[in-house]
């Protein structure tokens, strides 16, 4: 087990970078003065971890010793990460074979860019973001991912793409801003829940798929609206679904 303790930099501009391949990954906000801080454990010592800083830009990450990787009888390692919320800054999440459970809520990101692999992912923004997020980027292989509270995340712009995957948006929280979400993905099955009272117009397209649309939603100018939005609502979230051999399903939570 390694203790790690990341201050934060000393920069105009800061990028937390976190990547890991086969492991069991814990990261949630403490909104504390340092960077990052937890610890690492590495059962058979066959993937040390490194942490590399440049100016505002640290990365943390795995090293494998590819002679040990085949035949891990000790199980994965665990990396268990507190993230501040002193200073604003970019997150990147990068993750192999790996299962992830992420609780970013609170944390003052001003981008975030999620990229997973074959990974069973649980993710969450349990509290507004106090900063403006310019983007959130969400790529996902051959994996479940569940995502609750986006509107927390106070995102300009949201971009999901995926392949045989099955995903869950959950827009809980509150928005703050117009949120303008583009999701790609093939194979797939994406559900799209959004509070009775948040304003929203899912424009869908479907290549040898379906949608399933359930109750509380309407058709309006090639749109599905829900009340909120026949409302004149604002702030209000918008989302240009495309989806092959998939499935989209849209459900009032």
């Amino acid at each position: 087990m390694s203790a790690i303790d990341v201050p934060f930099a000393d920069a105009d501009f800061r990028h937390l970078r976190i990547s890991v391949g086969a492991c069991r990954l814990r990261i949630g906000p403490d909104g504390g003065d340092h960077w990052a801080t937890g610890v690492y454990e590495d059962p058979g010592g066959q993937a040390p971890l490194a942490i590399e800083q440049a100016d505002g830009d640290v990365r943390i990450h795995q090293q494998w010793d590819v002679a040990r990787v085949f035949g891990i009888a000790s199980g994965p390692p665990t990396l268990s990460l507190s993230l501040g919320g002193a200073r604003q800054y970019a997150l990147t999440i990068e993750t192999g074979a790996s299962e992830a459970v992420l609780d970013l809520g609170g944390l003052p990101l001003t981008r975030l860019t999620l990229r997973l692999g074959a990974t069973n992912t649980k993710i969450d923004f349990s509290a507004p973001n106090p900063t403006e997020m310019e983007r959130l980027d969400l790529t996902v292989g051959a994996a479940d991912t569940g995502v609750r509270n986006l509107a927390n995340a106070n995102a300009v712009s949201l971009l999901v793409e995926g392949g045989a995957a099955a995903y869950t948006l959950d827009f809980g929280g509150t928005l703050q801003r117009n949120l303008e979400a583009r999701i790609t993905a093939g194979m797939t099955s994406v559900e799209l829940d959004v509070p009775l009272g948040t304003p929203a117009r899912i424009y869908s397209e479907t290549v040898l798929g379906s949608v399933d649309v359930g109750d509380g939603w309407m058709k309006q100018g090639g749109a599905f609206v829900n009340a909120a939005a026949l409302a004149d609502g604002t702030p209000i979230l918008t989302v240009h679904a495309n989806l092959a051999l998939g499935q989209l399903r849209l459900r009032v939570s």
